[in-house]
């Protein structure tokens, strides 16, 4: 019981931060002639700060080359920096539910915090990837590539290449566990406590009997 309260808040929005920051959360890839697959892979930070993500070395210097485009070494802007810095906030506000004395109360906000985490979560990565395809599509019609294909496929392909990455689909299990936890023990804790001290004081009482305490002659 102690370890799952602690795991519902806050250890786990401490893990979520960890997640988000660290691990790509967002990526947009292509096939380049003359390279193979390129892209660009944003990570929280990157998304937070509004940085863009690193671009390898042999990349740069394809990007070089007057011909190539410049989209190449010039990553697409996700545009969710506010929503980024939301969602920041409001894990940092679960690990900040430590300091809530009572169990309840600290369970309770946690679940709160954890299921707003988890729409703006979804909702982060939802604008990201709008966003990043949007871009892609005016890259490709500056650079004339939408002419060769109608609308649909266009957009089709486009989409082809934005993927939810690593990241997101980690936040998302460990912000669902730690919302389904911290609403069940933050609801039926002091049942369960109830029902583990009631089962427990009566197996000491059965342990107590005097079994075999009658003697019997032989």
């Amino acid at each position: 019981m102690s370890f799952l309260s602690r795991f519902a808040s806050p250890a786990g929005f401490v893990l979520v931060l960890l997640l988000f920051f660290l691990l790509p959360f967002v990526s947009a890839s292509c096939d380049v002639p003359g390279y193979g697959e390129a892209g660009a892979t944003y990570t929280g930070g990157n998304l937070v700060t509004g940085t863009d993500p690193e671009v390898p070395a042999e990349l740069q210097e394809l990007g070089k080359d007057p011909e190539s485009p410049a989209a190449l070494t010039d990553p697409p802007d996700p545009g969710v920096q506010l929503l980024a810095i939301g969602l920041a906030v409001l894990a940092a506000a679960g690990v900040l539910t430590a300091l809530v004395p009572h169990l309840k109360a600290r369970l309770l906000g946690g679940a709160a915090l954890a299921a707003a985490t988890l729409v703006v979560t979804v909702v982060t990565m939802s604008v990201a990837q709008s966003n990043l395809q949007n871009s892609l599509m005016d890259w490709a019609r500056q650079t004339g590539a939408a002419e060769s294909q109608d609308g649909d496929r266009l957009e089709t392909a486009v989409a082809e290449v934005t993927h939810t990455e690593v990241g997101f689909w980690l936040m998302i299990v460990v912000l669902s566990l730690v919302a389904l936890m911290a609403t069940v023990l933050g609801l039926l804790g002091d049942r369960l406590k109830a029902a583990v001290a009631a089962r427990e004081s009566g197996e000491g009482r059965v342990s107590s009997f005097p079994f075999g305490g009658h003697d019997h002659d032989d």
